[in-house]
């Protein structure tokens, strides 16, 4: 291996070293209760150490945003192949989100706290763009498919596009979200109807919203 090569995996296997505690921390006290000093001590490493490979806290918070936003969209790849149909994708998109909060609570969170603030798109770090283009390709996933529903008479043709694109959107990060905050709340509103079963019923109701 080059001598170049071997130290640029030595740096990939250090920044992997230091997001793995990041990750952690981040997820157990949030964001703004972590600083860079914990995080260091964690690893006990010294504090200029961890600014050689991220610039800031919030750089390295990004880096796990852009990791969670990848995992988000290989688990939305993956569910859709086994669709045919245009709807039937879209639903399986759906449920990758869904899936992608149960099985990944640390990263949801991350990806939730990015969702939920402002964006700034006159921002010039480099791993917050990244993370907008990433959650920007995850949405043209979702156009792409209301079109292949439509050309396949699975979907009405009586839809905006762009209208239902962004709804669709909308309606699925906050169901969610709301869902993670207020479910014991809503624990306690219908024994009849589990609270834990309102967000499968939801892909239910993208159906019949969509479907011919």
């Amino acid at each position: 291996m080059a001598r170049h090569n071997y130290d640029e995996e030595k740096i990939k296997e250090k920044k992997k070293l230091i997001m793995e505690a990041a990750k952690k921390i981040f997820y157990e006290k949030g964001y703004e209760n972590t600083s860079m000093n914990e995080i260091a001590r964690k690893l006990k490493m010294a504090k200029g150490t961890l600014y050689l490979y991220f610039s800031s806290k919030k750089d390295l918070f990004f880096s796990l945003v852009y990791e969670g936003l990848k995992i988000l969209e290989n688990m939305i790849k993956n569910d859709i192949k086994s669709a045919k149909s245009g709807l039937d994708k879209i639903l399986n998109m759906g449920r990758a989100y869904i899936k992608f909060y149960r099985e990944y609570p640390d990263y949801y969170s991350f990806v939730i706290k990015y969702e939920s603030e402002k964006a700034d798109l006159d921002t010039n770090e480099p791993l917050v763009i990244n993370s907008y283009e990433k959650s920007e390709e995850i949405y043209d996933i979702l156009k792409l498919l209301i079109l292949k529903g439509i050309d396949d008479g699975s979907i009405r043709e009586d839809i905006d596009i762009n209208k239902i694109s962004m709804l669709l959107w909308l309606q699925t990060i906050g169901v969610v979200q709301q869902f993670e905050l207020r479910k014991k709340l809503y624990e306690n509103w219908d024994e009849k109807f589990p609270a834990s079963e309102i967000l499968d019923y939801y892909i239910h109701f993208m159906k019949k919203s969509l479907k011919k």
